[in-house]
């Protein structure tokens, strides 16, 4: 019996609830839509353009270790060796030196902790090939800075370990494709977050109207059964207007 009565409670709260949703649709359509318009005005007229270029390096080991490994076969210690190396390699793209001296030659208005910040360096595929990518307002610029720091660094990184084999796989070129704003998935996120205020809108809204506006809610309220309900007539309304 008490099962059956809360079955037919949480029906009831379920009836309520959709009730609820449908009778302010809405102020959820519009929260969204709101949402939506201010998500579209920042991505195409406020947020700057993001563009990328990248450049890929193919790098070898230290002399030292050529000559020691040179007729012997690849081991085990060599591939982690090598993962090693490339890891030293991607902290000195990114270093003071390498920096200074890109910002020198390109002339470039900016500090060196501005442009490491510009600047992205991973590994491609756990292999000895890292990948210098650079993100700024300009296309071009970008392709001018990513080649720059990679001539930079190959000739650093030859003086500092002694490594003669970097070579230059991919050149970077310029892009007029924009990697940022991700427009649609803004505009997509901003509509589910203005879904969201305006259902939790519509809840806070209901929870503030003390109203009575359902025979369920009259018969809470007194314990006493609802023995009829006038309905609201237009007829009633026209002849009053009269």
């Amino acid at each position: 019996m008490e099962q059956r009565e809360a079955e037919n409670m949480e029906e009831i709260d379920l009836k309520q609830l959709w009730f609820m949703l449908k009778n302010n649709y809405l102020w959820i359509v519009n929260f969204a839509l709101v949402a939506i318009i201010l998500a579209s005005i920042f991505s195409f007229f406020i947020a700057d353009k993001q563009y990328e270029s990248y450049t890929t390096l193919m790098l070898g080991k230290p002399r030292d270790y050529q000559s020691e490994s040179a007729s012997s076969e690849i081991t085990q210690s060599d591939i982690q060796l090598n993962q090693a190396l490339v890891d030293t390699y991607s902290e000195i793209v990114k270093s003071r030196v390498v920096t200074s001296r890109v910002i020198e030659e390109l002339d470039l208005q900016m500090t060196t902790d501005n442009l490491a910040q510009m600047v992205t360096v991973n590994t491609v595929n756990n292999t000895e090939i890292i990948q210098i990518t650079v993100r700024s307002t300009d296309p071009i610029l970008s392709a001018q800075i990513a080649n720059q720091m990679a001539t930079t660094f190959s000739n650093y990184v030859s003086d500092l370990m002694q490594i003669d084999n970097i070579n230059v796989v991919d050149a970077a070129v310029a892009s007029n494709q924009a990697v940022e704003p991700r427009t649609r998935l803004n505009i997509v996120i901003a509509a589910v977050l203005g879904l969201m205020l305006g259902v939790f809108f519509v809840f806070v809204r209901e929870y503030l109207d003390t109203r009575i506006k359902t025979p369920d809610e009259v018969s809470a309220l007194s314990k006493y059964p609802v023995l009829s309900v006038i309905p609201k007539s237009d007829s009633l309304n026209q002849g009053g207007n009269r």
